[in-house]
């Protein structure tokens, strides 16, 4: 089963900075999350997104999984060392700890297993996994797919799905019922003047247009 973690303020270990530790922090960037690196050395992009302050580096020589009990609660622990005894340890630990846990190369001993993620500007992400059965071939996949995707998936959907967003949130305390907000939804994708409007790059039109329809749902549900 593929699902899509919220990790929206979550802290996320990431054991490891060698070429794996990079990709695990690549797939974390933009999630919103607490990104911690933990190793003995770091190489110059790792310092770069440390210096943005998009992570944060604690450099350690790693020995043993007692590195965890430096923090509390973690969310997320992905064990990225080249020592797949060692990803077998911090695993176990950061399991006890309560933590959802990956081991780069185990796994069946880890709580989940990479997709191999096409994003489309940020908003939409399509995941082919093996199951961990083989990371290559999602990857070989995902390479075919997303050239197609890109041409099918438009300029005017990735719009509609952040117009959603803002209905959604403009919605909820104003319609009752998740029947009444899903309809209100759905008109969106049905109105002309506001898909009119998204198809123009009018993109704050079609929001005053939305929180106007929005009114007109409010008066019917009275």
């Amino acid at each position: 089963m593929i699902v899509d973690l919220n990790l929206k303020g979550k802290h996320v270990l990431v054991i490891g900075g060698g070429t794996e530790g990079v990709r695990k922090v690549n797939a974390l960037l933009g999630q919103g999350c607490r990104i911690t690196v933990i190793s003995n050395r770091f190489n110059k992009y790792l310092r770069e997104q440390e210096e943005a302050g998009k992570i944060e580096t604690v450099k350690a020589r790693l020995k043993d999984a007692e590195i965890l009990n430096n923090y509390d609660h973690p969310f997320l622990v992905l064990a990225s060392t080249d020592d797949k005894a060692l990803n077998r340890k911090l695993c176990q630990k950061g399991r006890e700890m309560g933590a959802f846990v990956y081991s780069v190369d185990d796994p069946p001993y880890s709580d989940f297993s990479y997709a191999s993620i096409i994003n489309i500007e940020g908003v939409m992400q399509v995941a082919i996994s093996t199951s961990g059965k083989s990371p290559i071939m999602a990857r070989q996949v995902r390479m075919r797919a997303e050239r197609i995707l890109k041409r099918i998936i438009k300029k005017s959907d990735i719009e509609n799905a952040k117009l959603q967003e803002f209905a959604r949130n403009a919605a909820k305390p104003k319609l009752k019922t998740v029947q009444q907000r899903k309809e209100f939804l759905y008109s969106l994708l049905r109105d002309s003047r506001i898909q009119n409007l998204i198809k123009e790059d009018e993109i704050d039109g079609a929001k005053s247009a939305t929180l106007e329809l929005l009114q007109e749902w409010v008066k019917k549900s009275k």
